[in-house]
């Protein structure tokens, strides 16, 4: 009787072990993807321009003369654009640097010197006063303008707009698409890379006319003004289709 119990039992283990191997297993469908790249611009007239500029002297030996020279320079220009209207905050020497090289500007033999060297950058908040604040500069006496960058002072709001617009190429590229194959956008799937950049420039406005007859004055000089400020956008993005 036991082995006839333990037959039975060993028999439904069995039939039990193979209904489940024979059972097919339930898989997930698989999810229809489709995937695009948008891309985004913002163009606006910036609203500050950072002047990058460097008052250098030299001397044989002393430097402490060199360097009252770059000082005087340095407090006239720092004052002209005080009165110009720059606020002192936003005017600030970002390096300072005393050293001592090779005299090129004479013959052989060459010498060596003491050159002093600051570097300053300002803040214009006035673009209006670009042309204005150039020519202070170099009435200053200054020695070189190294870079001239302009900007903008809403440039967290205006990344976001690029992403915005880039967000919504994305969509609508993927919409179109979709669309060709007879299928409808669904879910948004994944939001892979995101790329934004900022690009400047500087434009040239001609306030005279370009035919001048030889005999007349002089023209005025030509008036420049910065260009628009871009900010760009790129997106990947997946979207699942409708099954």
């Amino acid at each position: 009787m036991k082995q006839f119990v333990l037959l039975v039992t060993v028999l439904l283990l069995v039939i039990l072990v193979w209904s489940q191997l024979d059972t097919p297993e339930k898989t997930t469908p698989t999810a229809r993807i489709i995937s695009v790249e948008g891309n985004g611009e913002v163009e606006v007239v910036p609203d500050i321009i950072r002047l990058h500029f460097n008052i250098t002297a030299f001397h044989d030996s002393d430097v402490a003369v060199a360097k009252a020279d770059v000082d005087q320079r340095a407090s006239a220009a720092a004052q002209a654009l005080i009165k110009l209207g720059v606020k002192e905050a936003d005017i600030s020497s970002s390096s300072f640097q005393v050293n001592i090289v090779e005299d090129y500007r004479r013959s052989e033999p060459r010498t060596r010197e003491q050159r002093v060297s600051r570097a300053v950058e300002v803040v214009l908040r006035d673009t209006t006063r670009y042309n204005a604040a150039l020519q202070v500069l170099v009435d200053s006496g200054i020695s070189e303008i190294t870079h001239i960058q302009p900007d903008v002072s809403n440039y967290d709001a205006l990344k976001q707009q690029a992403l915005a617009s880039a967000a919504e190429d994305a969509r609508r590229q993927a919409e179109f698409l979709a669309d060709q194959f007879d299928a409808r956008l669904s879910r948004v799937h994944k939001i892979g890379r995101q790329n934004i950049q900022r690009h400047f420039g500087l434009e040239e406005v001609i306030a005279t006319s370009a035919k001048q007859d030889m005999a007349a004055p002089q023209a005025p000089p030509h008036e420049f003004k910065p260009g628009k400020v871009k900010v760009t956008s790129h997106v990947y993005a997946e979207f699942e289709l409708e099954n």
